[in-house]
């Protein structure tokens, strides 16, 4: 379990302006199988957004591009790999 080349869950945990929700949702949906996104956190926007490890690289693609082309204010508070 968790050997080298085993896929894994990676967690993103992120702060978005509330008014973005619904964008960020639209936009992972957009890109089927990527990822799952869930808002855990209401009150502060917190969401996560569920991947995995052969996708990660992808996830975090569209993260930057929902900063640099949608201006969208989200800070990644932590990364989490499953072992």
């Amino acid at each position: 379990m968790g050997g080298k080349g085993q896929i894994r869950e990676v967690i993103f945990k992120v702060q978005v302006d509330r008014s973005n929700i619904g964008l960020i949702n639209a936009i992972f949906e957009g890109y089927e199988h990527v990822a799952i996104v869930r808002v855990v956190d209401k009150k502060n926007s917190i969401m996560e957004i569920y991947t995995s490890s052969d996708l990660k690289d992808i996830a975090e693609k569209i993260i930057e591009a929902l900063k640099k082309e949608y201006s969208v204010a989200i800070r990644v508070l932590e990364v989490v790999e499953s072992a």
